[in-house]
C-alpha cells in the first residue's frame, strides 16, 4: 500500500511538474511577444502615417510598414498568422497583403462572430496597453472562396492613452498548444486570464461542473469526483493555467510505471547473472585477459613469453591511451569553442537554444569591447584566381582572429554572417582606444584591399552583458555609415545626417515619361543629377545603392510594359549584377549612361506591328504587346473587322485553345518569368500583367502553377 501510494504522488507531481513546464513557456513567449508588438507600436514609420494627408504621398511608407511585418511574420517561434496595423481615424489597416478598409479586414479575410469591425473600433481607446482576448475561431469568406484559419488568439498592442492607433496579432493558438503543453494520452488544457475569462481551450468540453478555479492562486490540484484539477497561476500575467486529467488517466500510467518496474528488475537479474558469469571466466587468468584487453586498443602484438615484455607492452598501450586522450581533450577544446561561438550568435539572433551549460566570458560581466568589421567583396578581382568566395570570407577571419589572439587570448573572433565579422575583447580592451594598435590591424588589412572593400566599426567600453545584443546593433549602425569610394573606413560613433527626400514627386514622374518616351538626353543627366545630390549630401553607399535600384526597378518596368529586349541586358538580373560591382560615384553614372541609353535606343527603336495578313498572327502579336492591359474578344474583333463566334472558332481551331486560354497562359509566364528574374514587388508584376489588384492575381497563379506567387519565387531562388 505504501508503494503504491507513493507511485500515485510521484505521477501527480509528474504530471504538476508537466503543467509547471507548459506555464513557462507560455509566460515565456507572451513576454517575447509583448516584446515584438510593442517595437511595432514604436515604429517611427506609424508616425509617419498619421501625419500623412494623401494616400498616394504615404505608398512608400505602408511598403516599408509591410516589409518590417514580413520580417516579424517571418519568425515562426513567434506562431503568428498575422499583424495589422490599425489606424482608426484613417479607416485603414495594414497587413502583410496589402492595405484594406476595416469592413473589408474583419468581415471577409479575417471573420469572426466575435471580432467585428465594431468590436475592435470599441476595444481602441481603452487604456490597457497589450491585451490578449479569448481565442475564437476565424475564417476568411469572400466571392472566390473560403478557407479556416483555426482558432486565433487575438492580441491588441498600443500606447496606453493612444486612441488613434494600435497594432492587431493573431496568434495561432492552437500550434502554440501543441508545442507548448507537455500532452498526456488524455486530458484538457486551459487558459484563464485575471478575470477568470477563459483564453484558451484544448477541446470544447463544457466546463459548467468544473470547481470555481478562478478563485484559487498559486500552484496545486484539486480532486472532484473521477477527475483531478492541476492548476498554476502565472505571476508575470496573472493567467491561471489548468491541466484537466481524468483519474482513468492516472491509472493508466500507476500500471504502466508497474510494468517498467518489473522489466527493470527482471533485466537486472538477467544482466547480473551474465556479468557474473563472465567475471567468473575472465579472472582465470588476470594478466592474460589484461594484455588481451590491451591490445585491443591497437594492432595485436606477437608477445614473447617474459614478464618484463609484457610490461613493457602495457606501458606502451598506456602511452597510447594518455595520446588519444590529449587529442580527445583538443577536440573538446575547439567544440567548446564552436559551441560559444554559437552562443554569442544564438544570443544576438534572439534564438532560444539550450545552452544552460555553455558559460560565456561575457556573462561574468569583464568589461568588453566589439569590433565589427563588414566585408564587401570585389567579385571581378577573384576572376583571376582560383579562391572561392566563402573560402576568401574565411581567410579574412582567420587573420583578424591571429592579430588579436597574442595579445588579448580570450579574445574571439567568428563570422555572425559571411560578410560580417565580429570581434570581442576581453583582457585588453582599451588598446582599440590607441590609435596605433587600431593602425595596427588597418595596416594589415591593406594589402587584402585589391579583393575587399572593409568597414571596421569599434564600440565604446562595455562592463554589462545584459547590453551585448544593443552594443552590437550600435556598431553594426555604425558600419551602416560607410560612404562611397575609400576601401578601408571606420567608425567609432553615428554622426548625424539630413538627406534629401529623393527623388522628388515631380522628379519622379519626369523620370517615368522619358523612360517610356525613350528620352535618355533627359533621363541620364537627371539620374546623374540625383545620385550626386545624395553624394554631396554625405549620404551613406546604401543609401544611394537603394536609390539606384528604385531607378533600375522603373527601368524593368518600362522594359516588360513594352516587351523590349536590351542588347546586353536580356537577362533582367543583369542590372542588378552591374550595379554591385559600382563602388564609386563615376561607376554608377557609367553604369546609368550605358544602361539607359541602351534602354533609349530599343524603346525608340520599337516598331509596332500594326497591319497583318493572318488573324492568328495579329492576336498573337496584339496579346504579346498589350497584355498588360484590358484584352477582350470583342475587341479583337473589331480591330478585325470580323464577328466575335467567327474569331472565336477560328482561334480555337488554328491553336487547339481558347483566346482566353492563351492571354492567361501568356500573363502567367510573363509573371513567373519576372519573379523569377527581377527583385519587383508582386503587387507591380500583377500590375504589369494586367491584374488591377494584387488578391486576383494571387488566386489565378495558384490555379495556373499549384503554389503562391510568393512560394514560386522562393523555391526558384533557392534552386538558383
Amino acid at each position: 500500500m505504501f508503494f503504491r501510494d507513493n507511485i500515485r504522488s510521484e505521477i501527480i507531481k509528474n504530471n504538476s511538474l508537466n503543467l509547471h513546464t507548459t506555464v513557462a513557456n507560455y509566460e515565456k513567449h507572451f513576454v517575447q511577444l509583448k516584446s515584438n508588438l510593442m517595437a511595432h507600436v514604436f515604429n517611427t514609420e506609424v508616425q509617419t502615417m498619421l501625419d500623412v494627408q494623401s494616400r498616394p504621398s504615404a505608398y512608400p511608407t505602408m511598403l516599408k510598414i509591410q516589409q518590417d511585418l514580413q520580417g516579424t511574420l517571418n519568425n515562426s517561434i513567434l506562431y503568428l498568422e498575422n499583424i495589422i496595423y490599425y489606424f482608426k481615424d484613417k479607416k485603414l489597416l495594414i497587413d502583410k497583403d496589402g492595405s484594406r478598409d476595416p469592413d473589408t479586414m474583419f468581415s471577409k479575410f479575417y471573420a469572426s462572430d466575435h471580432y467585428t469591425p465594431a468590436f475592435w473600433l470599441e476595444e481602441l481607446p481603452r487604456s490597457q496597453s497589450f491585451t490578449l482576448y479569448p481565442g475564437a475561431v476565424f475564417k476568411e469568406q469572400t466571392p472566390y472562396g473560403g478557407a479556416y484559419y483555426g482558432t486565433l488568439l487575438p492580441v491588441l498592442a498600443k500606447k496606453e492613452y493612444d486612441t488613434r492607433f494600435g497594432v492587431i496579432a493573431l496568434v495561432n493558438g492552437s500550434a502554440m498548444y501543441q508545442d507548448f503543453h507537455q500532452r498526456t494520452d488524455s486530458g484538457w488544457f486551459y487558459i484563464y486570464d485575471r478575470n477568470g475569462q477563459p483564453v484558451f481551450a484544448s477541446s470544447g468540453r463544457s466546463t459548467a461542473d468544473d470547481p470555481a478555479l478562478s478563485a484559487l492562486a498559486g500552484q496545486g490540484y484539486i480532486e472532484q469526483g473521477d477527475t483531478i484539477y492541476f492548476y498554476q497561476q502565472a505571476a508575470q500575467t496573472g493567467y491561471m493555467y489548468v491541466d484537466v486529467i481524468p483519474i482513468r488517466a492516472v491509472t493508466s500510467q500507476f500500471k504502466q510505471m508497474n510494468l517498467v518496474f518489473l522489466l527493470i528488475l527482471l533485466t537486472s537479474c538477467a544482466l547480473s547473472l551474465i556479468i557474473a558469469l563472465l567475471l567468473a571466466r575472465k579472472f582465470r587468468n588476470p594478466l592474460h585477459n589484461i594484455l588481451q584487453a590491451v591490445e585491443q586498443l591497437g594492432q595485436p602484438l606477437s608477445l614473447q613469453p617474459s614478464r618484463i615484455t609484457e610490461f613493457k607492452l602495457i606501458a606502451e598501450k598506456i602511452h597510447d591511451l594518455f595520446r588519444i586522450n590529449h587529442t580527445i581533450h583538443r577536440d573538446l577544446d575547439t567544440k567548446n569553442s564552436l559551441l560559444q561561438q554559437y552562443a554569442y550568435i544564438s544570443r544576438l539572433k534572439m534564438i532560444s537554444v539550450n545552452l544552460k551549460d555553455i558559460k560565456t566570458a561575457i556573462d561574468s560581466n569583464r568589461p568588453y569591447r566589439l569590433l565589427l568589421t563588414h566585408l564587401t567583396l570585389k567579385e571581378e578581382a577573384l576572376l583571376d584566381t582560383t579562391l572561392e568566395a566563402s573560402r576568401s570570407y574565411a581567410l579574412i577571419t582567420e587573420l583578424i582572429r591571429m592579430h588579436f589572439i597574442d595579445n588579448s587570448p580570450d579574445s574571439m573572433t567568428f563570422q555572425v554572417e559571411q560578410n560580417v565579422i565580429l570581434t570581442i575583447l576581453f583582457e585588453h580592451p582599451q588598446q582599440l582606444d590607441d590609435s596605433y594598435a587600431l593602425g595596427q590591424l588597418l595596416s594589415l588589412l591593406q594589402p587584402e584591399t585589391l579583393y575587399f572593400q572593409f568597414t571596421v566599426g569599434v564600440s565604446a567600453l562595455q562592463s554589462d552583458a545584459e547590453k551585448f545584443n544593443e552594443t552590437y546593433d550600435k556598431v553594426l549602425e555604425y558600419t551602416n555609415q560607410r560612404r562611397l569610394d575609400e576601401d578601408i573606413q571606420v567608425f567609432s560613433r553615428l554622426e548625424t545626417l539630413t538627406l534629401p527626400m529623393l527623388p522628388t514627386l515631380a522628379q519622379e514622374q519626369e523620370l517615368t515619361a522619358n523612360l517610356h518616351a525613350g528620352n535618355d538626353a533627359i533621363v541620364i543627366p537627371l539620374v546623374h543629377k540625383l545620385i550626386e545630390q545624395l553624394h554631396k549630401a554625405g549620404a551613406p553607399a546604401h543609401h544611394i545603392i537603394a536609390l539606384s535600384k528604385q531607378i533600375v526597378e522603373k527601368a524593368l518596368k518600362v522594359i516588360y510594359a513594352k516587351s523590349l529586349t536590351v542588347p546586353g541586358y536580356e537577362n533582367p538580373k543583369q542590372p542588378y549584377e552591374a550595379l554591385k560591382a559600382c563602388r564609386s560615384i563615376d561607376d554608377f553614372k557609367r553604369f546609368f549612361e550605358h544602361f539607359l541609353s541602351l534602354l533609349a535606343l530599343t524603346v525608340r527603336n520599337k516598331t509596332k506591328d500594326s497591319a497583318s495578313d493572318y488573324m492568328i498572327s495579329f492576336v498573337k502579336d496584339y496579346v504579346e504587346s498589350h497584355y498588360g492591359e484590358d484584352i477582350s474578344l470583342d475587341l479583337l474583333s473589331q480591330k478585325l473587322n470580323i464577328t466575335n463566334s467567327y474569331l472565336s472558332s477560328y482561334f480555337k481551331d488554328k491553336t487547339g485553345i481558347n483566346l482566353s486560354e492563351y492571354t492567361h497562359t501568356f500573363r502567367m509566364g510573363k509573371a513567373m518569368e519576372m519573379l523569377q528574374s527581377t527583385d519587383l514587388k508582386i503587387q507591380d508584376i500583377a500590375s504589369l500583367v494586367g491584374y488591377l489588384t494584387v488578391a486576383p492575381f494571387n488566386r489565378a497563379f495558384k490555379r495556373h502553377t499549384g503554389v503562391t506567387p510568393t512560394e514560386y519565387r522562393r523555391q526558384h531562388q533557392t534552386l538558383e
